[in-house]
Parts: C-alpha cells; structure tokens; sequence
C-alpha cells in the first residue's frame, strides 16, 4: 500500500535508550537525545543493513524504529 508521506526510521542505541546520530564535523557515529535530530532513513531495509553494520562494529546492534508522521 502507497503513502502520500515518505516513510522514516532512525536507529535507537540499546543500552543508551539514545538516538545514533553521525557528526557533521567528524562523520563519527554519536548518540543522540532527540529522534528528530537522528540518522533517518526513508527504507526499511537501509536502516536494518546500517543497524546490522553498527552491530558487527560495535558488538550491539541498535534498534530500528519508525518515526510517525
């Protein structure tokens, strides 16, 4: 079924409870307080492929959540 809004999703550190956000400065990943200021993506599938990435690196595979509109 088609939306007339884009879909978005940002990924949750598990023991923060924090958004992952990336430094504009440094393109290190950081976590974040607000969702609106997070990583989003607009697929599903590109938020799991980055959060399994994330988790092979860092050992703890974040969260993948949708934001409502």
């Amino acid at each position: 079924m088609f939306s007339n809004y884009a879909e978005r999703y940002v990924l949750r550190s598990l023991p923060a409870g924090r958004y992952l956000g990336v430094n504009t400065q440094s393109q290190v990943i950081e976590t974040l307080e607000s969702p609106a200021d997070a990583w989003i993506f607009h697929t599903h599938d590109g938020a799991v492929r980055h959060a399994r990435w994330i988790g092979e690196v860092h050992g703890t595979t974040p969260d993948v959540v949708r934001l409502e509109d």
